[in-house]
């Protein structure tokens, strides 16, 4: 009998229980570069608080803020090897399990962010079986805010923008692509590099969202901002597909339900956020440019040629041509649909 109850015992410590019958917890560990304090970080605490309190402490997330785990694409590469279950990351990062996600980032794409909330409440269903083929599931899809250029010289026109020296994350070719149609010339760097290289004047242009630029402290060394949105950028929570698989049915509905939850809170408050940031950084004297008419016509124009370079490899046609389909029903329903 002792033997029989050391061996239940045992099986049951390495099979993940305990052995008063209880199931250990499973912890799901999720990285991102987004610092403490933030609204994505505020917004996936409460979400972790909620998976905990919902599922009586049997799942918790672990989550490592302001790139503990490492750059984004370390973070990925640590995902991918099973080191950890999660990542919070940008599109830029995670086209590489998926480039056609992309395809919700096209420049000049959207009008406003109801237009954005319309199209991705049609569109998320699609990336989500996407990703799930692709060993992952996509817990929440939002916005992180519009693209706006900084620059220490005022930029009143295209010959302007193509003297601009511009910084760019090397591993984000549809940046590049932006760029390179637009005519800038392009210097790479590590994000936690671009401050010292505005400060030294090896770059004199920056491109990101008013609330991360300014809590990078890039508008400390710049003048300008061009009041003209380049494209919406878009953040994303995925766990791998054997994480998940080991929650129970029930552990799985909460933590997918949180996840809207927490996308829901952050498609709704990310204008908000980005205003507050752009006018707080005018306080401390930005000077934001609004282009004339005639060089507004001229950005939009580079649209078309955008697209056209972007095809296939940025994203898929047929993804274009739904989503313009839903921008046009949006249009001309005000989005009340």
């Amino acid at each position: 009998m002792k033997r029989l109850l050391i061996t239940i015992t045992t099986a049951t410590l390495l099979f993940g229980g305990s052995a008063d019958g209880r199931a250990a917890p499973v912890t799901l560990k999720i990285a991102t570069v987004m610092p403490r304090g933030g609204p994505w970080a505020n917004a996936m605490t409460r979400m972790a608080i909620a998976v905990k309190k919902k599922t009586k402490g049997k799942v918790v997330f672990k989550i490592y803020f302001g790139a503990v785990a490492g750059t984004e694409r370390r973070a990925l590469s640590r995902m991918k090897a099973n080191q950890i279950q999660g990542l919070a990351a940008a599109s830029a990062a995670l086209s590489s399990i998926d480039s056609s996600i992309r395809v919700l980032e096209l420049p000049m794409l959207y009008r406003s962010y109801k237009e954005f909330r319309f199209v991705i409440k049609s569109m998320e269903p699609i990336f989500r079986e996407r990703f799930k083929k692709r060993g992952y599931r996509l817990l929440a899809m939002a916005s992180v805010g519009w693209i706006y250029l900084y620059s220490k010289n005022p930029i009143r026109s295209l010959p302007d923008i193509r003297r601009c020296k511009i910084w760019r994350w090397k591993h984000d070719p549809m940046v590049n692509a932006i760029f390179k149609v637009m005519g800038m010339r392009t210097q790479t760097a590590p994000v936690t590099d671009v401050l010292a290289s505005l400060q030294a004047g090896t770059i004199d242009t920056v491109y990101g969202m008013p609330h991360t630029t300014q809590a990078l402290q890039w508008h400390t060394s710049v003048k300008y901002a061009l009041d003209f949105r380049i494209n919406m950028a878009i953040g994303s929570v995925l766990i791998r597909n054997d994480a998940f698989a080991k929650l129970t049915v029930a552990q799985q509905k909460v933590v997918q339900d949180q996840g809207r939850i927490m996308q829901r809170f952050l498609n709704r408050t990310s204008a908000s956020i980005n205003a507050k940031a752009l006018r707080s950084m005018q306080r401390s004297g930005l000077k934001l440019l609004k282009p004339s008419a005639s060089f507004f016509k001229q950005l939009r124009g580079l649209r078309i040629k955008l697209r056209k370079k972007l095809r296939n490899t940025m994203y898929k046609p047929a993804d274009l041509k739904k989503i313009k389909a839903l921008l046009t029903l949006c249009r001309v329903t005000s989005c009340t649909i």
